[in-house]
């Protein structure tokens, strides 16, 4: 009996520890598994790509530095902070919303529900590999291709290649990229880029866990119309960001779907203990919808658009920068090269003078009432003549370089008509007064835009009703463009609604104003609205942001064959290569409370190239803020003025030009021309080669030649370099 209960004791024994010994094989094997097993798939002779085949993990050599890129942190199982989906996200190279049938927005991780459900498949291709994530009980087939060239990682999201094999339950929403993709942890020095406004770095590590970034590329979507809508001062209208990790960087250029595109940022402290910055590409768009089933009973629910996008892929290029040369300067840098390269980004050779840029906003129409009767009036602003005379005082001034901006100058002025054909308003001249503004301006050596609007309008014609022509938004309606008042921002009907010219009517009204308009007056266009906004079409036939881009870019190409210059208004990068010269480029972020600091990127990448201007300092309170910042970005002066009725603007959608009078800003155009051009002049033509913050408040700006100038926000003096600079204000130095 001993005998026998020994023998079972030991067999319980060795049972026991063989099983401990399996589970712990098993998390070892798993650990390994997760981090170690690599598989070479591919190399050149700046960059090596390695798989996981099992996990779908890779990593990125850079033979130039010996630094390795991971695509999901080595020891996310070990984070102290992550918990529940955003742990599972950390182990995922995707993780997607989708939508149910009582059109609910779900997410799912390609880790818990395509990985462990043996649904990824890694196949091998020409310099890389394709991963195809199945998820299994969603429905969803999504392949990836992940390939290396020269210095970058592309990957490619096969947008035709998605498959919804349960399409009456579940639909595709978005697709979140690579979310932790070379993610700096809490022992990590770095920062984060993102393209808000002018540009804004994320320090690693900043303690603002709780804070996160996110930001559409190119702005909202105007087709999708909200009741409110937040208080957001600039928008990201280059498709980039970067990470600058120890002495290592990478800038990531969304090269297809940047239209499609969402730019997300964290830091650590929250949600885990690592920085990230992903994009997030858009599926489906959706808006809200409430429905009042009786007087006192609402319901809203989302409603989606009905198919994938119609595009091939949708792709971002992970550009890896040299180890010595790793800011956010290099940065711009690369994305310049790519511009170039890429797109056919060149210098203009507009670069002899130092230009101030003036825009005159010429007339609208605003409701009057005659014998009790509302009749819309065409208000005079500033007339052809006026402008004449502005000019000749300005030029008394002893400012040599005028570049004119003309806003509402055709008939019914601003936010009215179709541009069918170019003719001029009549109270402010008619054709004869606009050809003899434009005679004095040429002998007087002033580039003159004309600006038309080939996006927004309030009137249709018999031939283009408006209901006809108009986009239509998700509601199958003609899409409205609302004001949004302060403080509440919500719509205000108190104001006129505009409307978007659908996409697909784009180049059709483009042809017939060229068909149908006197040119040979006319020489330089001016495109405002299409510069900057971008939008979708829900109607019948469809029309999606990436296709509007299309669009647009044809139709700037029409315009450049027929008109010397074109100028564009702080526009989004698709149109950068089209530009002869840009204004209103933003010098500020939107100052999300999750950025450190200004810096300015979309400067750092044009300057040089193409010459610019800041938005009108007329509407700037700060000054010696505003001049700085002019210094800082390289950026030219610009005022927007009217020459009568200031009182007439009340209740329009012109009412932010009340403080626009010519009058009250000739004296100050004479002092900031005096104070700024001087160094103006010094860095004509030249890009930035250098920008630091030395510290907090106080920066350091080199252009080409050596030119620097020291910059004190602050409201003490600083010294910089052994150079005293004072308290809100600056120090040339020039290179001797």
């Amino acid at each position: 009996m001993l005998k026998r209960y020994l023998f079972k004791k030991i067999v319980s024994i060795v049972v026991s520890v063989a099983i401990v010994m399996s589970i712990i094989a098993a998390n070892v094997q798993y650990s390994f598994a997760d981090t170690n097993s690599y598989q070479l798939v591919a190399k050149n002779g700046v960059l090596e790509l390695y798989v996981n085949q099992k996990y779908g993990y890779f990593k990125i050599a850079d033979k130039r530095s010996n630094t390795v890129w991971y695509s999901n942190p080595e020891n996310w199982r070990q984070d102290s902070i992550a918990a529940g989906s955003t742990r599972m996200q950390m182990a995922s190279q995707l993780t997607v919303k989708f939508t149910d049938v009582t059109s609910t927005i779900q997410t799912a991780n390609s880790y818990v529900n395509s990985v462990l459900k043996k649904g990824l498949k890694i196949q091998k291709i020409p310099n890389g590999f394709l991963a195809t994530y199945t998820f299994k009980k969603e429905g969803f087939v999504i392949p990836v291709a992940y390939t290396i060239k020269d210095d970058y990682l592309n990957v490619d999201i096969l947008v035709k290649q998605i498959k919804e094999l349960k399409r009456e339950k579940y639909r595709l929403v978005s697709v979140m990229l690579l979310s932790f993709f070379g993610a700096g942890s809490m022992k990590d020095n770095g920062y984060i880029v993102v393209p808000d406004g002018c540009g804004a770095i994320i320090n690693f590590n900043n303690n603002k866990g709780q804070e996160t970034y996110s930001q559409r590329v190119y702005g909202n979507d105007y087709g999708i119309v909200p009741d409110f809508q937040g208080y957001v001062t600039q928008s990201a209208r280059l498709p980039i960001f970067g990470m600058k990790k120890n002495n290592s960087a990478f800038l990531a250029v969304i090269t297809k779907g940047d239209g499609k595109a969402v730019l997300n940022a964290n830091t650590s402290g929250a949600k885990s203990s690592y920085n990230n910055v992903f994009a997030e590409f858009i599926m489906r768009e959706y808006d809200m919808v409430t429905l009042k089933e009786k007087q006192w009973d609402e319901r809203t629910f989302n409603i989606f658009e009905e198919n994938l996008p119609d595009s091939d892929k949708f792709s971002i290029r992970y550009y890896f920068l040299e180890p010595n040369n790793s800011s956010y300067v290099a940065m711009a840098k690369k994305y310049r090269e790519y511009l170039i390269k890429e797109k056919g980004f060149r210098k203009t050779d507009d670069f002899h003078s130092t230009p101030v840029y003036i825009e005159f906003y010429g007339s609208m129409k605003k409701p009057k009432y005659i014998m009790g009767l509302p009749v819309n009036s065409t208000v005079p602003l500033t007339t052809f003549e006026d402008a004449q005379a502005i000019v000749k005082e300005v030029k008394k001034l002893g400012i040599s370089s005028v570049v004119v901006k003309f806003t509402g100058w055709m008939q019914n002025g601003v936010y009215y008509n179709l541009p069918l054909a170019a003719k001029p308003e009549r109270v402010l001249g008619g054709l004869r007064g606009l050809k003899n503004m434009l005679e004095y301006f040429n002998q007087a050596g002033v580039k003159t835009y004309l600006d038309v609007d080939f996006v927004t309008f309030r009137k249709g014609t018999l031939l283009y009703l408006r209901n006809k022509v108009a986009t239509k938004s998700m509601k199958k309606v003609p899409a409205e463009l609302w004001r949004y008042s302060p403080p509440i921002f919500y719509k205000d009907d108190s104001y006129p609604v505009l409307y978007l010219i659908s996409p697909r009517y784009t180049n059709e009204i483009v042809n017939k104003f060229l068909r149908n308009s006197n040119l040979k007056y006319f020489k330089n266009i001016s495109v405002s609205s299409l510069s900057t906004m971008l939008y979708s079409d829900f109607g019948t036939r469809p029309v999606n942001r990436y296709q509007t881009e299309q669009i647009f870019l044809n139709a700037l190409e029409k315009l450049k064959k027929r008109f010397s210059n074109i100028l564009l208004t702080n526009p989004n990068a698709y149109l950068l290569p089209k530009a002869s010269e840009i204004v209103d480029l933003p010098i500020y972020s939107s100052k999300f409370l999750i950025e450190d600091a200004e810096i300015p990127f979309y400067q750092l990448v044009i300057r040089g190239y193409v010459p610019y201007s800041m938005p009108a300092v007329n509407f700037y309170t700060n000054e010696w803020m505003w001049k700085l910042k002019a210094l800082e970005t390289g950026s030219y002066l610009k005022f927007t003025w009217t020459a009568r009725n200031e009182d007439e603007l009340k209740e329009t959608l012109l009412e932010n030009l009340y403080s626009s009078n010519y009058k009250m800003w000739l004296n100050d155009l004479k002092n900031d021309y005096k104070q700024l051009y001087p160094v103006l002049d010094l860095i004509k033509g030249k890009e930035i080669v250098d920008h630091q913050i030395v510290k907090k408040g106080v920066v350091k700006v080199v252009y080409e030649g050596g030119i620097g100038i020291l910059l004190n926000y602050t409201s003490k003096p600083q010294k910089v370099d052994g150079i005293q600079v004072p308290a809100q204000s600056y120090k040339v130095i020039a290179k001797r």
